[in-house]
């Protein structure tokens, strides 16, 4: 199964200044690199305990008191993760910290609050910024300490779940065909260069079937080797994302990427997952569509004489 990886965890940055025969150092631990916070909705809040299960955690692992200080600040053109851009709405974010002063080993617990506008511009996009944690030492010296925050707005994505456990059901008329396709350098955002993939319900009874973007899925999606997963699932276009399906008959669904025109997306090469759930009486089934991308590289820029 491929999942999510979990936030790193003892994110320590130290600093060493030397004076006369005396060294003081600075050093501060967080409790993640990164965190994800989930996929929000238009017009929601969202906090970083509720999302990750527990505050950020800053502790002072230095040999000094120090103060510390906490903002959220955008993300350098260089730190952007593949697939999310800049939050445009910096100023909604909200950055408490429990305690500003820290002896050696204390710690303090940050809480991070964002306000989603209702801004439909901002659907079907990944957003990060970076929550700036600086510790300030006796001698003026300070360090910097970067979590890295990342949002998907939208409906939530498919995930793996634990088959029967979760409500699946084993139905061996439900297949499709093909269940993988390759599309090589997709022209850039173009959504109608799709792949037209057959649903056949060789079962007894009519089939409701929806597709959704999956974020994580099972070791029956079989994707390409030297393939990635792709940056940012929500670039999957659906000509119809529900589909009814009789029984005994064949339905199709056409499927399609838009990839942002961006030279940090130029010549790769991802595995978008596609979670096809087959509902009939409150019983699913789910199967997984993988289509393997690549994209082309841009043209060098020429400059006006």
């Amino acid at each position: 199964m491929r999942s999510r990886a979990a936030p790193s965890f003892g994110v320590v940055l130290s600093l060493a200044l030397f004076g006369a025969g005396t060294c003081h150092a600075l050093s501060l631990r967080s409790s993640a690199a990164e965190s994800f916070l989930g996929d929000v909705s238009l017009g929601s809040e969202v906090v970083y305990s509720k999302a990750t299960g527990a505050r950020l955690r800053l502790e002072n692992s230095g040999l000094e008191p120090i103060r510390v200080e906490m903002k959220a600040a955008p993300p350098p053109a260089a730190g952007l993760k593949d697939g999310y851009e800049p939050w445009p709405y910096l100023e909604r974010v909200r950055v408490d910290i429990s305690r500003a002063r820290l002896d050696v080993g204390e710690a303090a617990e940050a809480e991070i609050a964002v306000t989603v506008p209702k801004d439909s511009a901002l659907s079907g996009g990944q957003y990060q910024f970076d929550a700036l944690a600086t510790a300030k030492g006796r001698a003026g010296a300070s360090l910097t300490l970067k979590t890295r925050m990342l949002m998907s707005v939208g409906p939530p994505l498919a995930r793996t779940e634990e088959g029967k456990a979760a409500g699946f059901l084993d139905r061996p008329g439900f297949t499709l065909s093909p269940p993988s396709a390759t599309q090589e350098k997709v022209p850039w955002g173009d959504p109608g260069v799709r792949e037209t993939v057959k649903i056949v319900n060789a079962g007894e009874e009519d089939l409701t079937v929806s597709l959704s973007p999956a974020r994580d899925w099972d070791a029956s999606a079989r994707t390409r080797e030297g393939f990635a997963p792709a940056p940012n699932p929500r670039w999957l276009r659906f000509e119809k994302s529900v589909i009814k399906v009789p029984a005994g008959a064949i339905g199709s669904a056409r499927i399609g990427v838009v990839v942002p025109r961006q030279r940090r997306y130029a010549g790769r090469r991802w595995a978008f997952v596609v979670a096809v759930d087959a509902v009939a009486g409150g019983r699913r089934t789910r199967r997984y569509f993988v289509l393997n991308v690549s994209t082309p590289e841009l043209e060098e820029e020429t400059q006006a004489p």
